[in-house]
């Protein structure tokens, strides 16, 4: 209810001429991995965009998804006792390109690539000891992997104030063997989110 009312809010508010003419912008975004899981997963982050042009933006983001397993495999571990998670930390830098700031609703389209820690931990092994000598192992094989993205949304201003409202495909590449057990060498997030945040 709050998000809807801010997002309404945005549509009436009226568009300054430095808003205009500024894209930069930093925002903090929330959202959820779609999956076809009984559960959905949440993810969080922030993203800063540096604008070179009304319609070209140079962006940065780092966030945290908790979950990136395929879904097969977590629907595979719902009639499982052992629990494996997998999540990602991840910094990315990339486009974003848009259809102007004219009016409060706008388009964009954007890619991204970079890097992401990956941490795995098991539950349900038979103790919490067993699970904590289990998880204190896997920091061993934490692994880095590249990863890459694109997304899709819309834009609303109001003065100052931004919001999006977008699809994010996101992949994680790896070569190494914990990896290709749990994923086949990639995982492939897609996720709904919402964005608030400021041009400046």
């Amino acid at each position: 209810m709050r998000i809807a009312f801010l997002l309404i809010a945005l549509s009436v508010l009226p568009i300054p001429a430095f808003a205009q003419a500024n894209q930069s912008f930093v925002q903090g975004f929330g959202g959820l991995r779609l999956a076809t899981a009984p559960s959905l997963t949440p993810t969080a982050g922030g993203t800063v965009g540096v604008g070179l042009t009304p319609h070209i933006q140079i962006v940065g983001e780092v966030g945290h998804i908790s979950d990136v397993l395929p879904s097969t495999i977590e629907t595979l571990m719902t009639v499982s006792p052992v629990t494996v998670r997998r999540s990602a930390l991840y910094g990315e830098g990339g486009v974003r390109l848009n259809t102007g700031p004219a009016g409060h609703l706008g388009l964009y389209g954007e890619t991204l690539f970079g890097a992401a820690r990956m941490n795995t931990t098991v539950s349900g092994l038979g103790s919490a000891r067993t699970d904590a000598i289990a998880n204190l192992a896997l920091r061993f094989v934490d692994t880095t992997s590249q990863v890459g993205a694109l997304g899709t949304g819309v834009i609303l201003q109001g003065g100052p104030v931004v919001a999006t409202i977008g699809y994010r495909y996101t992949r994680f590449f790896s070569d190494n063997l914990l990896d290709t057990l749990l994923s086949a060498g990639h995982s492939d997030v897609n996720e709904a989110r919402v964005s608030f945040g400021f041009r400046f």
